[in-house]
């Protein structure tokens, strides 16, 4: 190989891939799981895990929570692939934890934040409280994500043993029938372009394995009014979701389907990340808005304010500089209100 052209094909290895991980970035996270104790504040444990250190020790880094602050002690090293634990007596001073629902950060020497945890009743919280016995993990498919899992695993890496749960159900007609081949979708692909999915059988019953969890279903079913719903799944446990699909109502047999009355539905994906798609159906011509809201009711933003005919319609929401967290989102119209939540993960 003439050598310009070795030199050529050097460059665009080296480019091509740093071009990928320019538009595909990949969110340093250190925390890794955390455990908290039965009713003692201080008695917690606190994973990190270290891809790719920035530094070699952790000297002056520090936890805080919204009521107190506490430096690391001295001499904590950062190694790639090492498993740091955490607990109160790793700190100079104390730390307590909030059982029902707390918020912890870490900060580097710098004072720049470098990760951030919100669990249980908490605004914006990734994960409900751990109980006993339990721990918030870290995961990652398309995204970061945290579980539940039922053996902790404190030192190591994280895995699904006891993080497990099962999610099954009828699917029903309007008047009680069972629906066979009825399609329930609980996830996407890595590049949110495919449903995962799987039918119901001859008696209307589906039955799926799940990660532990926040997870949307939605169900499906030709000529029939999907129906859709949010559970935070458990470990070790089976959630019994059923869902009752009402028929389409449409004008005439080749017009367009147009609803019985004001619909909002599910947004898609739900958990997302940036960009989500909300459905809504109208039984006539009427004035809309659609709003965002955090959970405690101030306003993020107005996706749609207009005059919409009759029928089923979707708009996409890009999130931009919104911050991960739960919302709310509303479909005003007239004097109806409807509203969901939505997950932004990020």
């Amino acid at each position: 190989m003439k050598p310009m052209l070795r030199y050529l094909l050097l460059g665009w290895c080296l480019i091509i891939p740093w071009q990928i991980a320019q538009s595909n970035p990949i969110v340093l996270k250190y925390f890794s799981e955390l455990q908290l104790g039965d009713t003692n504040p201080g008695d917690w444990v606190l994973e990190l895990s270290i891809q790719w250190p920035s530094e070699n020790n952790m000297d002056g880094w520090y936890l805080t929570t919204p009521r107190d602050t506490a430096y690391l002690d001295s001499g904590i090293l950062l190694l790639e692939g090492a498993y740091i634990i955490l607990r109160e007596d790793s700190l100079q001073s104390s730390l307590p934890l909030i059982n029902s629902g707390d918020t912890i950060k870490l900060f580097d020497r710098s004072g720049q934040e470098i990760d951030e945890l919100r669990f249980g009743d908490v605004e914006y919280s990734q994960a409900p409280s751990p109980t006993t016995g339990y721990s918030i993990c870290l995961g990652y498919d398309w995204n970061h994500y945290w579980y539940l899992d039922s053996s902790p695993t404190p030192g190591s890496e994280n895995d699904t043993v006891g993080s497990m749960c099962s999610i099954e159900g009828y699917v029903f007609e309007g008047n009680g029938n069972p629906l066979s081949g009825a399609t329930i979708r609980h996830g996407y692909t890595a590049y949110h372009q495919d449903s995962i999915c799987v039918l119901t059988d001859l008696t209307g019953h589906y039955s799926i394995n799940k990660i532990a969890r926040s997870h949307s279903l939605e169900a499906h079913f030709e000529n029939y009014n999907s129906a859709d719903t949010l559970l935070q799944a458990w470990p070790n446990t089976t959630h019994q979701i059923d869902f009752n699909l009402s028929p389409l109502v449409s004008i005439d047999e080749h017009g367009p389907v147009i609803p019985e009355q004001v619909k909002l539905k599910q947004n898609y994906p739900n958990p997302f990340n940036a960009s989500t798609v909300i459905q809504f159906g109208l039984p006539e011509v009427m004035s809309i808005s659609i709003d965002v809201f955090k959970l405690d009711g101030g306003h993020i933003a107005n996706v749609l304010g207009k005059k919409m005919t009759a029928g089923n319609h979707e708009i996409s929401w890009n999130a931009g500089s919104v911050p991960s967290g739960i919302y709310v989102y509303t479909i005003q119209a007239g004097e109806i209100k409807l509203s969901r939540k939505m997950i932004l993960l990020k």
